[in-house]
């Protein structure tokens, strides 16, 4: 069981249990909104008619009931506790489009879809919000004018945590995270994916594997080459340098072209992202190599784009093996972490694994490497 770490509420007479609700109440209206600061003890003191000791008690009590976050030399900044999800203040989620401004993608609707649906399941309301070409600073802070109960964002950069970490709102990141992030992430257990695509090809009876995608492109693609490699190790076949083909993700049609002509071509391949395993399935039927003849591949997609774009690819042939996971379950598991979060802002930052499976014929996972 998870250790809240929060401090101890503290008690407080009459006068500062009054005072205590009173602040509540403002906090809730909007008068004190998330990410400002209360007025001092002394302003409090004067203009409640009260000791400076009741405020300071009243003070910690909304502290430890996570209300406010006392900042030294700058007060109590209002957290976002007040703004219940449960009495209509919208959770949000931010995509990040700095790529692509007036584009949501495939990936953005799904998630954005799956969080709309885990939120109404508890009664709650969650809007999708794009970038569109706006600061994350400028963003958040309509956000927070319009009393967002929190966020759930898709990106971990520098300029979104400073961001939030000055807005005072309660936040869990989805599909997205980095080392260090001082944020709860929920993403794809990228690592395992990888372990299981290379179980999945030497199942097969492959000797050797080869990867082809983008290497040190993200945190994504570091973590699912990481279990590839564990992977070939644990089968006493270790992944060669000579066997890494770094590919982007997108724009690598001559690439993957060159690879597949090549008279030593790979012939069991990992690409552990979709646009690189449909280019090496539409390039290699141009070439007249076939999935499952001539080479095997294991991609990875959501289970929705596992029926709609991966299996057509194959045109009624059998589908090519396929890391799958759920953006469903990727929410609702967000959401969980979220009602968390903004109960006990002070519990530590974790990561959370969204579980995969490999779609592929005959396999199962070797349970004697605990998998």
């Amino acid at each position: 069981m998870e250790a809240t770490d929060s401090p101890e509420i503290p008690q407080v007479g009459r006068a500062g249990a009054e005072l205590t609700s009173l602040l509540i109440k403002r906090m809730g209206s909007g008068q004190y909104p998330a990410g400002q600061y209360l007025p001092t003890s002394r302003e409090l003191s004067e203009r409640h008619q009260v000791a400076r000791k009741t405020v300071q008690h009243a003070l910690k009590k909304l502290e430890a009931e996570g209300f406010v976050a006392a900042e030294p030399r700058k007060g109590y900044r209002v957290l976002a506790r007040a703004s219940d999800p449960d009495k209509g203040c919208p959770l949000v989620y931010i995509a990040d489009l700095r790529a692509t401004p007036d584009l949501w993608k495939p990936l953005n609707q799904e998630l954005l879809s799956a969080l709309q649906g885990a939120a109404a399941r508890r009664g709650w309301t969650l809007m999708g919000v794009g970038s569109q070409g706006r600061t994350d600073a400028a963003v958040l802070k309509q956000l927070v004018a319009s009393r967002t109960s929190g966020l759930i964002v898709d990106s971990v950069h520098g300029e979104m945590m400073e961001t939030l970490r000055e807005c005072g709102l309660p936040a869990v990141a989805v599909d997205a995270w980095e080392a260090g992030a001082p944020i709860d992430l929920v993403v794809q257990d990228s690592y395992q994916g990888g372990q299981f695509a290379a179980e999945y090809l030497f199942g097969k009876g492959h000797q050797a594997l080869a990867w082809v995608g983008p290497t040190t492109w993200s945190a994504h693609s570091l973590a699912r080459l990481s279990g590839m490699i564990a992977g070939c190790l644990k089968a006493g076949r270790p992944l060669p340098q000579e066997r890494i083909f770094e590919c982007p993700a997108r724009e690598n049609r001559a690439q993957i072209e060159a690879l597949l002509k090549r008279p030593d071509r790979p012939r069991a391949i990992v690409a552990l992202f979709v646009e690189v395993a449909a280019t090496i399935v539409e390039v290699g039927r141009e070439l007249s190599l076939l999935p499952g003849r001539d080479y095997d591949l294991v991609g990875w997609c959501t289970e929705q784009q596992y029926r709609r774009d991966w299996v057509p690819l194959f045109r009624g042939a059998p589908a090519a093996a396929c890391v799958v996971w759920s953006p469903i379950r990727m929410a609702e598991l967000a959401i969980d972490r979220f009602e968390t979060r903004r109960r006990h802002p002070h519990l530590t930052p974790i990561r959370i694994s969204v579980p995969v499976e490999v779609r592929g014929e005959g396999w199962r996972p070797d349970t004697r490497l605990g998998t």
